[in-house]
């Protein structure tokens, strides 16, 4: 094996709006396992809505933390509020280089950013994921699925420039959302039905519809965690530490005792199903035409820390009829 200097390991490190959270895999005799690791809560109007508003101040944050720690080479995440999902269809090109020229000269056409305003990566959706086994033909093997995720230019040197303010050094940005479906579906030999991923958090609720782990269809929400509180606050009387509280103790619990902190928390957990409902809808009705995948949504998966609310898998299987199941991290 190289040296491990030549190895480069890098910790992983995700920035919300409120909080950066960093964790490293260590090779041992018994496999993988966790070395650092950790979360810190990041003060409100650094980053808003996945935008860096004070750079500064962020890379003064990161430095304090990750210095003392020894960490410098890190795998960042890019916010999925910012990142665009599209796809294409291009004749088969052998090349990766030219591949990714037709890519950028489709670019514009797909995302509402010019080619030049933009940074980009793709993958390539093998045939078996679009088509089922027993209708693939000839034509089949004529052109290439691609699914484009891309980001501002800007936006990725801003996140660059923090970094690089902090002492560290990145190696790879990634949309969060594809390290999220990474993470919770099966590495190989998984269905390739699509499911929905919903990352609950603290400020936003993600969407993610995924197909052979591949991530075809992203959106976005700000009714989350937060709003929970800001809810029982208003309803309650209560200040915004005992609120959150109040939300993991009692949560959707339908009884007497508990109806006023049932009555607080629907209207908010109501939204975001009713979110998942309109994309899983849209999905089924759209994806054989816009997405190139025929099977519909299988299951949802719940994933984020406020998805742990007492009764919200509950909720949300009650009124999408499909199985909802809390994501397993450690899938792969």
């Amino acid at each position: 094996p190289p040296p491990e200097f030549f190895e480069m390991p890098a910790v992983a490190v995700d920035l919300s709006d409120r909080s950066v959270k960093y964790a490293e895999f260590i090779s041992t005799r018994r496999g993988l396992r966790i070395g650092r690791y950790g979360k810190k809560e990041l003060e409100a109007g650094i980053i808003e809505a996945g935008e860096i508003k004070k750079r500064g101040e962020l890379a003064a944050f990161l430095a304090a933390l990750f210095k003392p720690l020894g960490i410098r080479r890190i795998v960042a995440s890019l916010p999925e509020e910012r990142a665009y999902v599209a796809a294409m269809q291009l004749p088969r090109l052998d090349d990766p280089m030219a591949l990714r020229n037709a890519i950028e000269l489709e670019l514009a056409e797909h995302i509402p950013l010019p080619a030049a305003d933009a940074i980009f990566d793709y993958e390539v959706i093998p045939t078996q994921d679009i088509v089922p086994p027993d209708k693939i033909t000839t034509d089949s093997s004529l052109h290439l699925d691609i699914v484009v995720y891309a980001f501002p230019k800007a936006l990725a040197e801003e996140y660059l420039g923090a970094f690089l303010d902090a002492g560290l050094d990145p190696r790879v940005f990634e949309m969060e959302t594809h390290s999220l479906a990474r993470a919770l579906l099966p590495a190989s030999g998984g269905s390739t039905a699509p499911v929905m991923i919903v990352d609950f958090g603290k400020t936003r609720t993600t969407f993610v519809i995924a197909v052979g782990n591949l991530v075809r269809y992203t959106s976005t929400v700000s009714a989350a965690g937060e709003s929970l509180e800001r809810s029982l606050v208003k309803s309650a009387g209560v200040k915004p530490a005992e609120a959150e509280a109040l939300k993991k103790e009692k949560g959707l619990i339908k009884n007497k005792e508990n109806e006023d902190v049932f009555n607080a928390l629907v209207p908010t957990v109501s939204v975001v199903a009713d979110e998942i409902e309109r994309h899983i809808l849209f999905w089924n009705t759209h994806a054989e035409h816009v997405h190139q995948s025929i099977p519909k949504i299988s299951k949802v998966i719940l994933c984020g820390g406020d998805s742990n609310l007492i009764g919200f898998r509950e909720y949300v299987a009650q009124k999408l009829r499909l199985p909802v199941v809390y994501g397993n991290i450690w899938e792969n």
